[in-house]
């Protein structure tokens, strides 16, 4: 068993956690199903408010270049081979349901193989239909693959400046982000030098590999990806230098819909919670959790939550992820400092509020089990306890949060934390592997 000592200092502050952090990506194809975006699916609805009260909600992916909008047409969710149609009827319930979550949407418009007038169409239909739910609109997704442009970042950005200017044409307020890149930052650094006063927020993809490498494992999803911390450090400089968020708009554990059982077990739910507290350490404005039907057709291993034939939804391994997070990653970031260990550990730390600290340790090590010594901060005085956990880190149900599974209906209940006894002003306790412990310190 590894120990490490935590310490943390209210003072050392690494930045503000976005109140709109939490999000999910879809494909369009999503809102061409029926009864899913609608006020009617009230287990969806309750499993986006046990998450947050205003989160985002981003509609594009790889289908959004596949997409037509017919206002009287019948709606049709399809593959990337095909075209996928929404009608003005499918956007009124993707209207309603994000108002009955109170979270806000970003629309992504057909720049693949749709025109200016067709987007300037779809444009105003969903600024209709969304009102002030809608946060932005993207154009095009994916956009240095799209193969009109041939890899060209000059032909793109024509193209894009022409789309804009036809869409404020209708609609002169009409906000934007972009340029929603798997990763070329060249084209990032590109589009903000003409954009940044115009855009909403500067948005990229990740994935930590494809579902189809052999190499695409657990293993691996649990490692720490330095490659990304260094370009998430990129982001964050170049949206400081422009005085702009950055958001990782799609997201999940592997491409082409995940890996079973890799990506819809616990040890996905550790790294999505990890994930998440990775990215506010980088001043990232939140994250989009890829999830539903994919452009394949089928609905993502890696989904949070998924939906079954009759259209019930129900929550996954990943979703547990999501809520650890909607519990402790609040307020602001703070700097904890520990000594290593052998075990793959992470720690974080957040003050939600001048009453609580709360400190997150995860342990996605598939056999080393870790000790933890957490000094409280002057003033501080009591220390509770809650766990995320499952049978093993391959498990893809009985996951618990606070001793509570989500219910059928969507609806979460957590058991109280565990007090626990602060001796000389440390708390003890250990983290087993392939678990996750949220540790609130409080001031009585």
């Amino acid at each position: 068993v590894d120990l490490t000592k935590i310490k943390v200092d209210p003072k050392m502050v690494l930045g503000p956690i976005s109140s709109n952090f939490i999000g999910f990506g879809y494909e369009t194809s999503a809102v061409a199903q029926s009864n899913f975006f609608s006020p009617q699916n009230l287990t969806m609805i309750q499993l986006y408010k046990n998450l947050s009260s205003h989160g985002l909600i981003r509609i594009g992916g790889i289908i959004s270049d596949h997409t037509k909008y017919e206002p009287d047409g019948t709606p049709a969710a399809r593959t990337m081979k095909e075209v996928t149609v929404i009608n003005k009827a499918s956007l009124t319930d993707l209207g309603a349901f994000a108002q009955a979550t109170g979270w806000k949407v970003m629309w992504g418009l057909n720049l693949g193989t749709g025109s200016k007038d067709e987007a300037v169409q779809e444009a105003l239909a969903v600024n209709d239909a969304l009102g002030t739910n809608l946060q932005s609109f993207e154009i095009g997704n994916e956009v240095e693959a799209l193969k009109r442009f041939g890899g060209g970042y000059e032909a793109y950005h024509a193209v894009f400046l022409d789309y804009k200017s036809g869409i404020r044409a209708a609609l002169p307020n009409a906000p934007f982000s972009g340029p929603d890149v798997i990763g070329n930052l060249q084209w990032i650094t590109n589009f903000v030098a003409t954009e940044a006063r115009d855009m909403k927020l500067l948005t990229q993809h990740y994935y930590r590999g494809d579902a189809h490498d052999p190499k695409s494992t657990l293993e691996k999803l649990l490692q720490h990806d330095s490659v990304w911390d260094r370009r998430l450090g990129k982001l964050r400089d170049i949206s400081r230098e422009n005085s702009l968020n950055y958001r990782i708009n799609e997201v999940n554990s592997f491409s082409s819909g995940g890996k079973a059982g890799v990506s819809d077990t616990f040890g996905a739910a550790l790294w999505c919670l990890d994930y998440m507290f990775i990215l506010a350490s980088h001043g990232c404005d939140g994250v989009n959790m890829e999830t539903d039907v994919n452009q394949l057709g089928f609905v993502s291993h890696y989904s949070p939550i998924v939906h079954d034939e009759t259209g019930h939804c129900s929550a996954r391994p990943e979703y547990y992820g999501m809520l650890a997070f909607a519990l402790a990653g609040k307020g602001e970031m703070l700097n904890p400092s520990f000594a290593k260990v052998h075990a793959n550990l992470s720690i974080y730390a957040t003050r939600p509020d001048d009453a609580s600290i709360w400190i997150t340790v995860i342990n996605k090590d598939f056999a080393r089990d870790a000790e933890v010594d957490s000094i409280l901060p002057e003033g501080y005085v009591s220390a509770r306890a809650i766990w995320l956990r499952a049978p093993s880190m391959t498990s893809t149900n009985q996951v618990t949060l606070a001793d509570a599974e989500v219910a059928g209906d969507g609806t979460w209940i957590p058991k109280s934390a565990y007090n626990l006894p602060v001796t000389n002003g440390v708390v003890r306790l250990g983290v087993p592997h392939a678990s996750a412990l949220l540790l609130e310190l409080g001031r009585n």
